[in-house]
């Protein structure tokens, strides 16, 4: 619900509604207790937590999975957002991966020039568009949206609507963040409008949103979806003559359409298409048709809801009764368990202290942790590999720059001041400690840090420049 004209329409479909008096009683809805729900253990690095999340098996055996759409948006919620993905627009077949640094350098005509190069090179149409798309892998956090899945399932069985649009919308459109605005005003985990909110009982003003409270939001969101968005669906393929049931992956794709597009522009790529049946042959139909302003986001957003199920899937499913939101934790569950190669353990530990370093830059563990985690690992390492021990002040000093590139100001001090501590005659430290200091805005420190580096290695240019423009400002 974020494109301006799909929200509009959107907003003016719930107007109507609820001028109109329609209503739909409880009896119209389906039997949310034959909604697969699976149950695991959350393992996170304070606490474990029992949740609830939903298991769809059809999106495997009717093959939705293997679909060119969903495989490209399961890399690009995978990839960092400074890599990008070549790709034909309408069919989404992936042609090459590129730096997005790089291509930002490129003139207008080399993009074209690129283009075309790659058109030839797989005997491309010049009338098929081809994207550049940049990685989304900071944008879809699936380990922070576990507990709003679970607390909103409740909600959404408590009020007989399915579930399965509670997990589906949380994965997409605002995954793990409670009090994000966009561009047009939607808010909160469910993305909702001001007037949308208010209309299925929410309090907005100028004290109090209720769209940032989950349990509120689900209800707002759950009752958006059985008074509108579902009857709707109902009445648009009953005019089109189609056999559906509810828990059909393809009703529910369109459902998610309408939730997004808007009932209206969602109508209108129905007629559009003069579907014979729904399915899979349906949805694929409807992720190439345009109507009104049904256009690229909205075909690409039951895309996303796939890519989100089969990713998120792979995370919890990945050990039969615990989810580790951790994955340093589980590969020492791994290694502890007696599970690892008794042949190999000196490069598994030593994998499994990286893997710790990607959850701290990822913001899963905070800094602490991080350090008495691999501590740990290192003292076992040592007696067993004492070559193969991680030490040396450059090994910080890169999670450190790793951190600032994440924006990660404070647990990036922290990684500086511990190597600072352990390695006090390192130039390259002090450089990593006044890069910290200027971005966090304290000029005087980044200055005197600067300064050390400079005095421990005179041919360090990077310091140098740093001071210059420093003290130019």
């Amino acid at each position: 619900m974020k494109s301006t004209n799909n929200t509009y329409s959107f907003f003016i479909s719930v107007s109507l509604v609820l001028m109109l008096g329609i209503s739909f009683s409880a009896s119209a809805q389906m039997d949310v207790s034959k909604v697969s729900i699976i149950e695991k253990y959350v393992v996170g690095y304070n606490d474990i937590t029992k949740m609830k999340f939903i298991n769809d098996s059809v999106l495997y055996s009717e093959g939705w999975h293997n679909l060119p759409q969903p495989k490209f948006w399961q890399q690009i919620m995978k990839l960092s957002p400074d890599s990008a993905i070549v790709s034909v627009a309408l069919s989404r077949q992936m042609l090459d991966r590129i730096s997005v640094k790089e291509w930002n350098k490129l003139s207008e005509l080399q993009h074209t020039l690129y283009k075309d190069s790659i058109r030839k090179v797989y005997n491309i149409s010049d009338s098929l568009i081809v994207f550049i798309t940049a990685g989304k892998k900071d944008f879809y956090e699936f380990k922070k949206v576990m507990p709003t899945i679970n607390r909103s399932i409740n909600v959404f069985k408590q009020n007989g609507v399915d579930p399965w649009y509670a997990q589906a919308i949380l994965l997409i459109e605002s995954p793990g963040k409670m009090n994000t605005k966009s561009t047009v005003g939607a808010n909160g985990p469910f993305q909702l409008m001001k007037p949308v909110a208010r209309n299925m009982g929410l309090k907005v003003n100028g004290k109090i949103d209720e769209r940032t409270d989950i349990e509120k939001s689900a209800y707002g969101a759950s009752r958006l979806l059985s008074r509108i968005c579902i009857p709707y669906v109902r009445t648009m393929l009953d005019s089109a003559h189609l056999h559906y049931n509810e828990t059909d992956l393809w009703f529910r794709l369109l459902v998610l359409h309408a939730y997004h597009a808007g009932a209206g522009n969602v109508a209108g790529v129905i007629r559009k298409i003069n579907p014979c049946e729904g399915g899979i042959q349906l949805i694929q139909t409807v992720w190439q048709t345009t109507y009104g302003g049904f256009k690229n986001a909205s075909q690409n957003y039951s895309q996303l809801a796939l890519a989100a199920f089969c990713n998120f899937d792979q995370m919890v499913m990945e050990q039969k009764d615990s989810v580790f939101l951790i994955d340093g934790d589980r590969m020492m569950n791994t290694y502890t368990s007696g599970k690892c190669d008794n042949n190999d353990k000196g490069r598994y530990l030593g994998n499994c202290i990286s893997q710790y370093e990607a959850d701290l830059v990822e913001g899963t563990i905070p800094f602490d942790y991080f350090i008495s985690k691999t501590n740990i690992i290192e003292h076992e390492l040592a007696g067993l590999a004492p070559s193969q021990s991680p030490n040396g002040d450059e090994r910080y000093n890169t999670i450190g720059y790793k951190l600032l590139k994440a924006k990660k100001m404070e647990e990036a001090y922290k990684v500086f001041k511990l190597n600072e501590t352990n390695y006090p005659d390192s130039w390259s430290v002090y450089q990593g400690l006044g890069e910290t200091y200027r971005l966090m805005g304290q000029k005087d420190l980044a200055l005197l840090n600067y300064k050390k580096s400079l005095k421990l290695n005179p041919t360090n240019a990077d310091s140098l420049r740093a001071i210059t423009i420093l003290v130019g400002k």
